[in-house]
């Protein structure tokens, strides 16, 4: 967290006047009751509550308590009436429920008779985050009531947006790649490598070469004086390359078909990867890797161009090789690296940034924008890589969303107390 957005949450979290960063929708409901019997508009600072813990929505002598009943089913609309603060038989009124969602999305509810209650005809999708307008014919008259009922909402100025470190991206297809994470080794490259070996034995009577020096094709790297001529002759390097191993001094006997020098050309280097049983059926030669040196070293890509036939007995590993350019000499053998090897890539219709996500009680959520309102959108997530989660359900494409800095909005809506209230 940079200190820009340090700020921002100092901000959101801080109480009392003067905080102007972001203005609030309250949850806190009001309403608005007409009849066409001519009771007029009035607003109720407190909802008011019904016998069965609902939402009191009075028209005179008329009243209607809306409840969202959600204990073992799913969430559904049961509704109450009453007469002079006596239960109505249901059957008497005409009911109608609109939410007017985030978006400009509405559903239209309607109703049937259940026992004493009027009982909706679908489910109440969660967020529970609408704006209600309520319509019951009972007698002749028509009563109309709105509020407001907001789950995960908050509304935030274009200006605080901006400061916060607040990125806004659009959903749509994104490219799921699937990995492997491996670690391993650098190798020198056996196909570009030499042993030096004395074509008689003999003593040596000189070395010209150390660990770790450069040699030329045919350049001279020792002299030893053959055993049976008693006549010296030069040992040569029959590659370019580097001293990667030495196994002689001066003045020692040298055997017939002993190595003196090991040259390896290190234009080309091997990384031996080890991968777990879990994961072998998963790879393939072709396979691109990414090969991470560690700090201060420029990662490197390749494929995979050997997968070993056998196991490992002490670590139940498999042996994938990769082989990397290396001009400049970077990639020292022995050296320890990780690498991700990619083994599938699938485009998904719908993705978000996984940096966008959040948990909201027990949901999985973005925070979708429309103008300078946000609102949680809860998501069923599919496949996933570092940069991307694959959206199954819960959002729909060309929907501007949080993808940076969304833990700000979050912060918001919880100071604000935009919580799971019916």
């Amino acid at each position: 967290m940079n200190k820009k957005q340090l700020t921002a949450v100092i901000l959101v979290l801080a109480a009392g006047a003067g905080l102007t960063w972001f203005v609030v929708r309250n949850a806190k409901p009001s309403a608005q009751v007409s009849s066409e019997g001519g009771h007029g508009t009035e607003a109720a600072a407190e909802a008011a509550k019904g016998p069965h813990g609902g939402r009191l929505l009075s028209g005179g002598d008329f009243a209607t308590e809306v409840t969202i009943f959600e204990r073992g089913v799913p969430p559904e609309f049961r509704v109450f009436f009453y007469e002079k603060g006596k239960p109505l038989d249901p059957a008497e009124v005409k009911l109608t429920i609109e939410l007017h969602r985030f978006g400009g999305r509405v559903d239209k509810i309607g109703f049937a008779k259940r026992e004493d209650y009027l009982l909706g005809d679908q489910e109440i999708v969660e967020p529970h985050s609408f704006d209600v307008k309520v319509i019951a014919e009972r007698g002749g008259k028509t009563h109309r009531w709105e509020y407001d009922s907001y789950e995960g909402r908050t509304t935030m100025a274009t200006e605080a947006v901006k400061n916060s470190g607040i990125v806004i991206e659009t959903a749509g297809p994104a490219i799921i790649k699937t990995t492997i994470k491996v670690n391993g080794r650098v190798q020198p490259n056996e196909d570009h490598m030499t042993h030096v070996i004395p074509r008689y034995p003999g003593i040596v009577k000189s070395i010209h070469k150390r660990l770790g020096d450069a040699v030329a094709k045919d350049e001279v790297v020792a002299v030893v004086e053959s055993n049976e001529s008693l006549q010296p002759y030069e040992v040569k390097s029959s590659i370019a390359g580097t001293v990667i191993k030495k196994d002689v001094t001066q003045g020692e006997f040298v055997r017939e078909g002993e190595s003196i020098y090991t040259v390896a050309d290190l234009g080309t280097v091997w990384v031996d990867l080890n991968v777990f049983r879990k994961d072998f059926d998963k790879l393939k030669v072709g396979e691109a890797a990414t090969i991470f040196a560690g700090e201060g070293l420029t990662n490197a890509t390749g494929t995979v161009s050997y997968i070993s036939p056998f196991g490992a007995e002490d670590t139940q590993t498999m042996l994938a090789r990769v082989e990397l350019p290396n001009p400049q000499g970077v990639w020292r053998p022995g050296l320890f690296v990780t690498g991700e090897i990619l083994v599938q890539e699938a485009e998904v219709p719908l993705a978000v940034k996984t940096s966008a996500l959040q948990t909201f009680r027990d949901w999985d959520v973005v925070f979708k924008q429309d103008g300078s309102m946000f609102e949680i959108a809860i998501l069923e997530l599919g496949r996933r890589d570092a940069v991307w989660v694959e959206v199954v359900s819960g959002l729909s494409a060309g929907q501007k969303y949080a993808a940076e800095s969304s833990f700000i909005i979050k912060a918001d809506i919880l100071k604000s107390g935009a919580s799971h209230d019916h």
